[in-house]
């Protein structure tokens, strides 16, 4: 499975995009200001081939995960919440 998020310059993740490893290249259009990256989700978060499933892991990552861009590399970090 290939994950997309859709961010802001901060690593703000405002959408995730799942697209199976042997479909076709997805291409998504966001608007100005945000950029969409292929990332590699925590391993101990399961996305399942069937997309119907994966509702609450994708809200998980929107909500509570940012965008780390490194060389070569795009993941997704947890948030610190600032509340505590």
């Amino acid at each position: 499975m290939r994950v997309f998020a859709i961010h802001d310059a901060g690593g703000t993740v405002s959408a995730i995009v799942t697209a199976p490893d042997d479909g076709p290249v997805a291409t998504m259009v966001t608007r100005p200001g945000m950029t969409t990256t292929e990332v590699e989700v925590p391993k101990h978060l399961h996305l399942s081939d069937h997309v119907d499933k994966n509702t609450e892991v994708i809200d998980e990552l929107v909500q509570r995960y940012r965008v780390i861009v490194e060389p070569r590399v795009a993941k997704l970090e947890r948030q610190v919440d600032s509340a505590t």
